[in-house]
């Protein structure tokens, strides 16, 4: 005589090996990092996830996407494109990352000239008030303004705090109207900075700084749309607005 089980045993019994099979997943992609922290002599690495291709991980450490195999035994480091798509899928992560590390950076710590009327684009720089071509960049926002774009600026001093503009930058930050301090800094206006750079917003220059490492920053001007999309270095406003614009 067949004995048939309970269906709330039953129900039971499903839900346990699901349990099962659900941790040793999660056990396996966060096992497969380990030998990448390994080599590295790190634990900073982000946890693997899925891409879409069988078998094939993405993980992340510091600003590169890396991509794992064999169930982490192999790793291959540049951008995975999808080719049928005509998608670069690390071109889209890498946009993630921008613009979550830059939502990190509170407005208040950014020095912004807004647009002249309607907003209708937003471009972020990082900027070096040293910087030849940050200084021509600057003449260049009233431009920007009036079509309609808004300057977020975020302190980047080339070479850290020993840096030519890292004294400057944060006389900037410090100043009481840090938009005509921007100017004056950059050559636009004249006038003549405060002495002092030693305030509660100097920090946001050391902050900018490291910010602009995490998302991989070399050199300034360093462009970024509010989407994540970068611009390589100076864009004369000519071009930057429709770019801006017809995004």
């Amino acid at each position: 005589m067949n004995k048939l089980i309970p269906q709330a045993l039953l129900a039971s019994l499903v839900a346990m090996m699901s349990f099962a099979v659900v941790n040793a997943a999660e056990e396996s992609v966060e096992d497969m990092t380990r030998l990448l922290k390994l080599r590295l002599g790190t634990d900073q690495v982000e946890p693997a996830t899925a891409t879409g291709v069988d078998g094939v991980y993405q993980t992340r450490f510091g600003n590169k996407f890396a991509y794992l195999i064999e169930g982490g035994r192999y790793v291959f480091i540049g951008d995975l494109v999808d080719l049928k798509m005509a998608r670069n899928m690390t071109e889209m992560s890498r946009r993630d990352l921008v613009v979550q590390e830059l939502s990190s950076f509170d407005q208040s710590k950014q020095i912004v000239f807004p647009a002249a009327n309607e907003e209708l684009a937003v471009l972020n720089v990082f900027t070096d008030t040293s910087c030849g071509y940050c200084q021509q960049l600057h003449k260049e926002v009233k431009f920007l303004q009036e079509a309609g774009i808004s300057v977020h600026y975020f302190p980047y001093p080339r070479g850290g705090n020993r840096g030519p503009g890292y004294s400057n930058m944060k006389k900037v930050w410090c100043a009481e109207d840090k938009l005509s301090a921007m100017s004056i800094a950059k050559g636009a206006e004249m006038g003549s900075l405060a002495s002092s750079g030693d305030c509660e917003s100097a920090q946001y220059v050391d902050d900018g700084y490291l910010l602009g490492n995490r998302i991989g920053v070399t050199g300034t001007p360093a462009l970024y749309t509010s989407e994540g999309v970068q611009f390589n270095g100076y864009v004369p406003y000519q071009q930057l607005i429709p770019q801006l614009l017809n995004q």
